[in-house]
């Protein structure tokens, strides 16, 4: 049966002195080594394993051993234990010995152990040094390891030469993506950046600390790892009063958590979601008080159906599930401390411990009747069919937290994977639809999910008749996850006014992930500015938040009080991420503070250099700060790391029609259109240049060009 995680705690802490605690720790560091590699006495200096061991000590995982040695040893095993840590020669000598070579978007590494240092070494194409970086840190366990090296301002930065423990090589996890200095995603860009990506949920309460002036980080962190202080609140307490010699019935017990508490804690790593607080999550808190998750109303995370498909981390998935909605929590299947199963899945056992006895109101499933394979087969594994794996970083295979049914109807006409054709390779697609088809019949052919990936697909594909579908679906949907999506998805059909209706009614639902999505598509319509205020007042932070942001993106004062603050202080922690320095930058421009227009501008082009779209957006706030000159500089820099992208020279076009400057803009324009034929706007935006002077006939000609091209389209 389902328990809250804080009552596993539940045994007397006898008492322990400081000194006690300092010379256990120092005598057990080496021999725990193998099993908790965060126990490794060796110190790298920058990357410690602890910024305050006195709090270790007094509530850490040793502390919490002298009671819990059966937990503290399931602990020592976890994948959460062992998620960051010092490098370590008896850890990691192996990988680098002999020093291997990898070829990443055309540049050759070198990983290699030398004089008791772990190096990346950047050769030339002559196979010579060309520049070395020591490794200090390592992310996760199995089946793979993440290598860190130190960057100036504090910055950490994982390498994506990754080394597969089970294969005992290096790959490249964006195997077939060039990814190239100056560019967000190269090893040594921000979206590469440990304190920034990857540390909040690879240590124990973690403080970001970036400070933007100085464009630095100073993060701290209680333990590398996850460890008993992640999940667990009023340890303090707890262990004083044990110590204090209180009796079993007197010990001051961790605050017990409420499932929806469990699983809002476990999903605070375990999503693909938005932070919207510097670092505050508390054991017990509502995670969208902290966090915005990230749905299939956003194209390219999962599939239509809800399979996975980008990194998205479980929650999403398992939200959307209709196990997650009868209240099944990961306890329910996970050992909070080793992580493991708490029943084997190969043999069906895990879920047969509800789907046989009905627990929880489980449907009770025959497996052999209901998967129509053999008891022993693969095709009569629950898994298999309804948590199929996908792999990530080349080597590490995630299962699928759905629990869908494959459907091969689906992988037909939308292109989405079965598990049928999974593991019957040798089949086609036609014969796996004529047997499950034939096997469950209206179960399959009728059943929500197919009608709900249609309707997202085409959803996604703007087409108009899948606003009917989803408005059918919304009339049935009980899961709030899904009703998300449904209302993210109405945005593609405003300003209907249908729409805009069902969105009005959509702002009182119960759930905050309906509502922050229907705020921000309401968003797009004019007179909605005073549902947008009342959003300001939401007991949720992410719908304060998109309330905030949704103001702010239509040029709309966000009055003083709480929420703005709640945004700005948003936008301070986020001031390392490019889209929050252009939110800033476009509210410094409306200000008329053209120096910060130009600091936040400079940095978020810095971050993704890159990448053209960065420049072209930087160069439209510029305009919208009257500063033509800076705008038409950006345009250009763009352009030169953009060559084909058509919206470079247009938008050049527009800016010389507006400084009066029409014989540039218009040979703007003219290479604009001769790129790209079909961009109508251009044609009629060099009609109106002609026009201006004085050429009727190539007026005409363009205006004709201009219309064409609309209908077309």
């Amino acid at each position: 049966m389902r328990a809250p995680i804080a009552k596993i705690l539940t045994s007397c802490l006898v008492a322990l002195t400081l000194a006690s605690l300092l010379t256990r720790c120092a005598d057990t560091n080496e021999a725990s080594a193998q099993k908790n590699p965060n126990a490794s006495s060796t110190e790298i200096a920058g990357f410690p394993f602890s910024h305050d061991p006195a709090r270790v000590l007094a509530q850490g995982p040793q502390a919490c051993a002298e009671c819990h040695p059966g937990i503290y040893e399931d602990w020592q095993q976890s994948h959460h234990a062992k998620a960051n840590r010092p490098i370590s020669a008896k850890l990691d000598k192996a990988a680098f010995t002999p020093a291997r070579r990898i070829v990443e978007s055309g540049v050759t590494y070198e990983l290699a152990f030398e004089n008791e240092r772990f190096e990346l070494r950047v050769l030339d194409a002559h196979s010579q040094l060309n520049k070395v970086y020591e490794l200090t840190g390592v992310i996760g366990y199995s089946p793979l390891k993440q290598y860190l090296a130190p960057l100036p301002d504090g910055r950490l930065q994982t390498i994506s030469a990754t080394y597969d423990v089970l294969q005992d090589r290096w790959v490249d996890v964006f195997e077939g993506e060039d990814r190239l200095p100056g560019e967000w995603g190269h090893w040594t860009g921000q979206g590469m950046n440990w304190n920034a990506n990857c540390a909040y949920c690879h240590t124990t309460e973690y403080k970001k600390n970036f400070n933007f002036e100085s464009n630095a980080y100073a993060s701290t962190w209680t333990q590398q790892g996850i460890a008993c202080a992640e999940c667990h609140s009023g340890l303090e307490a707890h262990l004083l009063s044990a110590r204090n010699g209180a009796s079993a019935s007197k010990i001051i017990r961790p605050i017990a958590l409420e499932p929806q508490q469990i699983t809002d804690n476990c999903a605070t790593c375990h999503s693909r979601r938005d932070q919207l607080t510097e670092d505050a999550f508390e054991v017990g808190d509502h995670y969208e008080n902290h966090f915005g998750l990230s749905l299939p109303d956003q194209a390219g995370l999962y599939f239509a159906d809800g399979q996975i498909r980008d990194e998205v981390f479980v929650h999403g998935s398992f939200s959307m599930s209709r196990m997650g909605h009868a209240g099944v929590t990961c306890l329910d299947c996970h050992n909070p401390h080793s992580n493991a199963l708490i029943l084997p899945a190969e043999n069906n056992l895990l879920c047969m411990r509800c789907h046989e006895s009905g627990l929880d109101n489980a449907p009770i499933i025959v497996p052999t009747e209901h998967s129509f394979h053999a008891a022993n087969s693969t095709g009569n594994r629950c898994v298999e069919c309804h948590m199929p794996k996908r792999t990530y970083m080349q080597v590490d295979p995630r299962a699928d937290h759905g629990f869908l049914h494959p459907d091969p109807r689906l992988t037909q006409e939308l292109g989405i994977p079965n598990t049928c054709n999974r593991c019957h390779e040798e089949e086609s697609v036609d014969w796996a639809i004529e047997w499950s088809e034939k096997w469950y019949g209206k179960k399959l052919t009728d059943h929500r999910q197919r009608a709900r990936a249609r309707a997202i697909h085409a959803a996604n594909a703007f087409q108009p008749e899948a606003l009917n579908a989803l408005f059918e679906l919304l009339d049935s949907e009980d899961v709030p996850a899904w009703t998300a999506t449904y209302t993210g998805l109405l945005a593609h059909y405003l300003p209907e006014q249908r729409t805009a209706a069902r969105l009005r009614l959509l702002l009182k639902h119960e759930s905050p992930l309906v509502r922050e999505r229907a705020i921000r598509a309401l968003g797009s319509l004019p007179h909605e500015e005073i549902r947008l205020l009342e959003g300001l007042s939401d007991p949720m932070l992410n719908v304060r938040i998109s309330a905030a942001r949704t103001l702010e993106t239509n040029n709309k004062p966000i009055p003083e009080g709480d929420a703005k603050a709640q945004w700005q202080a948003y936008l301070d922690f986020n001031a390392d991420r490019p889209q929050s320095l252009m939110i800033q930058a476009y509210e410094a421009a409306r200000k008329q503070d053209n120096v910060s227009t130009k600091k936040f501008l400079a940095r978020a082009v810095e971050m993704d250099q890159a990448n053209g779209a960065v420049y072209h957006q930087a160069a439209i706030i510029l305009s919208t700060a009257g500063d033509p000159l800076s705008a038409e500089q950006y345009l250009k820099r763009g352009w030169k790391k953009d060559p084909d992208n058509p919206q470079f020279p247009y938008s050049l076009g527009l800016l010389a029609a507006e400084s009066g400057k029409l014989e540039l803009a218009v040979g703007y324009l003219e290479e604009t259109v001769s790129s790209a034929p079909e961009f109508y706007r251009a044609w009629y935006n060099l009609s109106l240049a002609y026009g201006q002077l004085n050429r009727p006939k190539d007026a005409a000609r363009a205006m004709q060009k201009a219309r064409g091209q609309a209908h077309d389209h």
